[in-house]
This record gives C-alpha cells, structure tokens and sequence, in this order.
C-alpha cells in the first residue's frame, strides 16, 4: 500500500451500535468528528482524517492546496 493509507474499515454492523460513540472536538480550525470503539478505545473513522488535520498545520499548507482548483 501507499505511504500514509489505512486499509479501509469494515462498515458498522447494525447490532454493533450501542459499542461506538460519536465524538466531536472543537480544535481552532474547527470540528474533528471521531466514532470511538468503546471496548477497544479505538477510533474507527476520523473526519476530517488525521493526514488532513496535520496538513493544516504545517507553513507550507495555504487554502486550496488540498485539491488543484486552478485550471
């Protein structure tokens, strides 16, 4: 695999519900939405993910450098 990538997670299964919570921290760039394994502590999706949130931080990030808006 790619440096930095994640295998995706298998997708929550209805009867898995009540073992996850829903998280969200407000940073100074704004909210991070975590879903939390409550028997692990594990965090199963991150939004935005953590590479993105690291990206913001750096000096070399300016906005829109996410995705090539300029034709």
């Amino acid at each position: 695999m790619g440096q930095g990538v994640e295998p995706p997670k298998p997708p929550i299964q209805d009867n898995d519900a009540g073992r996850y919570r829903l998280t969200i921290e407000e940073g100074p760039d704004g909210f991070i939405y975590k879903t939390l394994d409550r028997v692990t502590g594990e965090v199963i999706r991150q939004l935005p993910r953590e590479d993105v949130v690291k990206m913001r931080h750096s000096p070399a990030y300016g906005p829109g450098e996410l995705i090539k808006t300029k034709v």
